[in-house]
């Protein structure tokens, strides 16, 4: 990709601490740019649990892409003004179950919590363990569950 122009509006003359385009400065969101966003765009969705690794991904391509290091908000908005993110993020599938259950412990352990008495709970467990080889451990865990 060649290099794309890129406008900044900066107020005052020193350069940006982490060497990113600033929220006072902006791309100049021409065909050929967007161009590049969509090819910095290729295999990551911007939507979904991941977004933001993917959107770090994105980020970095198209910085290289067009020759200027670009801050992930700059094509947050941009994708905002192109596509319904929150819509396109609620629709996306999980890729694990996240269904809502109501849950509260029961009161004797909020009771030893409140007292301080786990820590003889957790020592006993360390102590009887440490005798254990891995192997025991893992199937000792299993059998507890």
């Amino acid at each position: 990709m060649g290099e794309a122009d890129v406008t900044l509006n900066q107020t005052d003359e020193k350069p940006p601490d982490s060497g990113l385009v600033t929220g006072e400065d902006s791309v100049v969101w021409s065909h050929e740019v967007e161009v590049c966003l969509f090819h910095a765009m290729i295999g990551h969705k911007p939507v979904g649990v991941n977004r933001h690794f993917h959107m770090i991904c994105i980020r970095d391509k198209f910085s290289q892409n067009i020759g200027r290091q670009v801050s992930s908000s700059v094509i947050w908005d941009h994708l905002g003004t192109m596509y319904d993110m929150q819509a396109l993020h609620e629709s996306e599938i999980l890729p694990f179950p996240n269904t809502e259950k109501s849950f509260s412990l029961p009161d004797d352990i909020i009771q030893e919590v409140k007292e301080g008495e786990n820590t003889s709970v957790s020592s006993s467990f360390t102590s009887s363990s440490s005798s254990l080889t891995s192997s025991d451990t893992f199937s000792s865990s299993l059998s507890a569950l």
